[in-house]
């Protein structure tokens, strides 16, 4: 659970620079008339041109040197049957959905008159890597996350896109399937037991997940622990610690809950605890870059020097923890 907490921050901060692309080597992600890359889609997939059916993949363009994004790009696709493309929420993104396998031009115009445009591809997800929470309390979020997605050539063909898999529990009465936001898929836990989650892929059906979750009553739960997860300015991600805990301003921390219950120990989702900062309240603040925050709980920013309480409400468990945290001034 402790090298899985810790790759939280690893991919977080990952994002930003997972491609190199050699010199002398032709980037499969730069636009046919060379004025901007279409980044992004994770590490595994970062120089890939094919998306998984049914999956959805926000691209970020990258302008060449020299090059500037006009205002009014707007992305368009010559087959959205297959791939739809449309611009996302600010001018230099582009958001792609795979409809069903082919083949399909992703164009980006300006001034009604093609800018750049590149290849794109769908096919069916042949497996994908994921990982999920081994337990869960009853009435609580249990989650899955995919990490990578590959076609049918294995890890030599990296695939885009998330949110395309069909969830399901067996038993149904043991998880609930929420939503899929980012490739992480959230259950509501109901009846204890052992359950099944599983994922398929769905224009063909295939069983891509098939993960075990126990669902443990409530009643069970031991005293809460907590670690934190702390990124330092420079981006070194520390191993997991114990709380109280002192770190310097300019870091980045995120604090897992957990409990005993019997012989096993139950994480507990970012859904399922409330935040709240007391003390020097100018010295903590939370980190959002608008995408959505792990499924292990919100990501924090240390901005200033001071002394706070992390305050932690658990309706779930019905308690409220404190831990206390030194933020210094640091280098």
């Amino acid at each position: 659970m402790l090298g899985k907490l810790r790759s939280v921050f690893l991919v977080f901060l990952a994002v930003q620079a997972c491609v190199d692309i050699g010199d002398d080597t032709v980037d499969p992600r730069l636009g046919r008339e060379g004025r901007v890359r279409f980044s992004g889609g994770g590490c595994a997939a970062g120089s890939s041109t094919t998306l998984a059916v049914g999956s959805t993949e926000t691209l970020t363009l990258e302008p060449q040197p020299g090059v500037a994004l006009p205002s009014d790009l707007e992305a368009g696709s010559s087959a959205p049957a297959v791939i739809e493309a449309t611009r996302g929420s600010t001018v230099d993104q582009v958001v792609l959905e795979a409809h069903r396998a082919g083949e399909a031009r992703v164009e980006l115009r300006s001034g009604g008159a093609t800018w750049d445009s590149l290849d794109f591809r769908a096919e069916p997800a042949a497996s994908v890597q994921f990982y999920g929470v081994p337990a869960v309390f009853a009435g609580g979020t249990a989650y899955v996350k995919v990490e990578e997605v590959y076609g049918a050539c294995g890890q030599d063909c990296p695939l885009l896109g998330r949110g395309f898999l069909r969830w399901s529990a067996v038993p149904a009465t043991g998880l609930t399937p929420l939503r899929d936001a980012g490739g992480v898929a959230y259950f509501a836990a109901g009846e204890p037991g052992e359950v099944r989650v599983e994922g398929r892929e769905p224009s063909g059906g295939a069983l891509l997940v098939e993960h075990p979750v126990q669902v443990v009553p409530v009643a069970d739960a031991g005293a809460v622990e907590a670690r934190i997860l702390v990124a330092l300015p420079d981006q070194t991600v520390l191993d997991p610690q114990p709380l109280p805990a002192e770190l310097p301003a300019g870091s980045l921390f995120l604090i897992q809950l957990e409990a005993p219950a019997g012989d096993r120990t139950v994480p507990l989702a970012g859904a399922d605890v409330h935040w709240t900062v007391e003390g020097d309240t100018s010295a903590v603040e939370p980190y959002g870059d608008g995408s959505e925050p792990p499924a292990e709980g919100p990501i924090f920013s240390a901005v200033a020097a001071g002394s706070v309480d992390m305050v932690a409400n658990i309706p779930l468990l019905g308690r409220t923890e404190r831990y206390a945290l030194t933020i210094t001034a640091g280098s």
